[in-house]
């Protein structure tokens, strides 16, 4: 028994060791072939930092600015790092737990943050302002099959929809999302503003759709109608988007 416990010990002090010292600029080549880029890193493996990480989606670069990161070195002994991590780009923000449990696939713990509203153009054609602030307190990602399991909510906050010749303010929105098995399934509602939208959204295997109600009204009422004359449908008092794509 004594024996066993030396040898553990000394494997954790071996592996503690190691991830101390090790530079943090190891990192950068193996996480650019994941489409993940840093730039003026510092620190360690265990406890290091970047004054900017950007990762690619859809075919385009999102910066996220300066980030910082801890990696637990007892979870190298489980064969699934964890790591604390947060970014910081003005008022865009993130901050989640990760676990990776191989080259594939990672689970991600208590996302939270907050992203500009424009960066939904990457998933749909949509022109929009406000920011979205998210928090997700599991959520699990593979790189071939995309989403795998997902609970959380997502608000849109001051929103607004943007057309080439004004800014038509909507209000404030919230998604709350779950995943039943492999599919992803959300609800939109209204949490306050002029507009009213009802809808729900469905993920599954990397495609989506979104089936949206929308009663507008208010100053903005006669010009949301108009602008959204091409891609939404007139039914009864109110309007009727669907979209579909992948993510």
């Amino acid at each position: 028994m004594q024996i066993r416990y030396a040898i553990g010990l000394f494997a954790m002090v071996f592996f503690g060791s190691v991830v101390v010292n090790t530079p943090a600029g190891l990192l950068v080549e193996p996480l650019a072939r994941q489409h993940v880029f840093l730039e003026g890193v510092s620190g360690s493996i265990w406890r290091g930092q970047a004054q900017n990480l950007s990762a690619r989606a859809n075919g385009e670069v999102i910066s996220w600015g300066r980030v910082q990161w801890q990696l637990s070195p007892l979870s190298l002994l489980s064969l699934a790092p964890s790591l604390q991590f947060s970014t910081e780009l003005g008022s865009q923000w993130l901050q989640a737990e990760v676990r990776v449990h191989d080259l594939d696939a990672i689970q991600l713990n208590d996302v939270q943050g907050r992203i500009p509203a424009g960066l939904v153009r990457l998933f749909a054609p949509l022109s929009v302002d406000g920011a979205f602030e998210f928090h997700f307190p599991r959520l699990e990602w593979s790189q071939s099959e995309g989403v795998l399991a997902l609970e959380g909510a997502l608000r849109w906050i001051n929103g607004v929809w943007i057309t080439q010749i004004d800014r038509v303010r909507l209000g404030t929105y919230v998604l709350a999302l779950e995943s039943k098995g492999d599919e992803i399934t959300g609800l939109v509602s209204t949490v306050k503003g002029p507009v009213q939208v009802t809808g729900d959204l469905r993920a599954r295997q990397q495609n989506y759709s979104l089936d949206v109600r929308i009663e507008p009204s208010g100053p903005a009422e006669q010009r949301l109608r108009d602008n959204l004359a091409l891609i939404a449908q007139a039914e009864g008092s109110g309007l009727r988007i669907k979209l579909s794509g992948q993510y």
